[in-house]
């Protein structure tokens, strides 16, 4: 039975990265660091608002060389819970898994490049994102069943609280999201960009 991923997102600055990037050397423990390329399916065309009812959120990504495709099942913010559900595949397919997505109708993507450092810290798992040449943020993370959605939310709300960090509230996590998709180059129609042409671009996380 999957497990429901209870997130927090907020934006910081590098500053604040720093900051906690030696808080949580120092005090946590050290997970790993993630170098990651996404493609994420999204019809929308100027703002994630125009999809903000959908539930389901696929991605196809690479991670430190792996390939995976990742389903997400929920509602979804800058504070939200939702089913998770990942599968490995070989790297050296991720082509044809793009183009099997498009003959059934999956065509539109956003493109995500970032390195994720991931530590645990009183209980939870948190993510520092840099993206490069572009902004910094973090992520908050527990795992948890379903009857403990709540008690998850309310331990993270004061753990990033004594960090001096806050989520986004769902306005400022749709902003977030809009400008990093509005980069030039970084909304996609698989019928008009080849998928070769994408992996160019984005050799270094393959």
């Amino acid at each position: 039975m999957p497990r429901i991923e209870v997130e927090h997102i907020g934006s910081i600055d590098k500053n604040k990265f720093n900051e906690l990037t030696k808080k949580f050397q120092k005090e946590g423990k050290f997970l790993g660091e993630k170098r990651r390329f996404s493609m994420i399916y999204s019809t929308s065309n100027k703002s994630v608002r125009e999809v903000k009812d959908d539930l389901v959120d696929i991605r196809v990504r690479v991670t430190n060389g792996q390939a995976e495709f990742t389903f997400k099942y929920g509602k979804w913010s800058g504070h939200h819970a939702r089913k998770e559900y990942n599968f490995e595949f070989e790297t050296e397919k991720f082509g044809d898994f793009i183009e099997f997505l498009k003959l059934i109708g999956y065509k539109k993507y956003v493109l995500m490049a970032n390195t994720k450092y991931d530590y645990e810290y009183g209980g939870i798992v948190f993510s520092l994102v840099d993206v490069p040449n572009y902004c910094y943020y973090f992520e908050a993370e527990i795992l948890v069943n379903e009857k403990d959605v709540e008690a998850a939310h309310i331990k993270m709300d004061k753990e990033i609280a004594k960090l001096g960090i806050k989520a986004l509230n769902q306005e400022k996590f749709y902003d977030l999201l809009d400008a990093m998709n509005s980069r030039p180059g970084h909304r996609v129609d698989i019928e008009k960009t080849s998928f070769d042409q994408i992996k160019k671009k984005f050799i270094n996380y393959f």
